[in-house]
């Protein structure tokens, strides 16, 4: 099955320590290979960005690991030329039946270069129990990916977060609407309206939507 890849964002993350502020003058930032490398190394490891291309560079990223990667990087003058610049690349999806590759469904978004910001994001609905289907313009059950794929997202971003140490976190917890999309801290849903409203419509017993909407009720009343 095909599935709908929104023009707008369905999740986005932003991560920002406020240890500089608007200085352009400091780009890049002392840290900025270190926090760099930290990213890309759980990200590719996790296989939920395997980068292919630097957003205004053609040419098709090569590299054997994450130290070659930043070392492109570095070589095309993104840490001194640009103030800020994303990285898109292929997905692993995993199934019953093996894995599959999907390309700029998750991607690294406005990593800056004179302080500590950036963000990560998707525009797919893969990582969501139900996927809006342009040809039919209606939900369809997702549940193999959904199951085997959406807990990958709140633990990269844990685990990115963790890792960087930064203070300021405030950020990671913020509501996205887009299609019915909410998003609290780490993790994102199918609203309650929409979740309901389909599975009203069109049940499926392999879903427990009970389970879901508490969980998405408690996430609610952490905020």
């Amino acid at each position: 099955m095909e599935l709908y890849t929104p023009r707008k964002l369905r999740g986005s993350w932003h991560f920002d320590s406020k240890k500089y502020g608007y200085d352009y003058d400091i780009a890049p930032y002392p840290e900025i290979v270190s926090d760099l490398k930290k990213v890309l190394f759980i990200l590719i490891e996790s296989k939920m960005l395997l980068p292919r291309s630097l957003e205004g560079k053609n040419e098709e990223l090569k590299y054997n690991n994450v130290d070659e990667l930043v070392t492109l990087i570095e070589a095309d003058n993104f840490l001194h030329n640009c103030f800020d610049f994303g990285i898109k690349g292929d997905t692993i999806i995993y199934t019953e039946q093996g894995e599959e590759i999907h390309s700029d469904i998750f991607c690294l978004d406005g990593f800056r270069t004179f302080q500590q910001s950036f963000a990560l994001s998707t525009k797919s609905d893969i990582w969501l129990p139900m996927s809006f289907d342009e040809d039919s313009y209606s939900f369809v059950w997702n549940l193999e990916r959904y199951n085997l794929n959406h807990y990958r997202v709140p633990s990269v971003l844990k685990k990115i977060n963790d890792i960087l140490g930064w203070e300021n976190k405030y950020l990671l917890a913020k509501e996205y609407n887009e299609r019915g999309c909410f998003q609290r801290g780490y993790d994102f849903f199918l609203s309650q309206r929409v979740i309901t409203r389909e599975y009203n419509d069109n049940p499926n017993p392999a879903f427990n939507i009970k389970e879901y909407l508490l969980k998405l009720e408690g996430i609610k009343q952490k905020v």
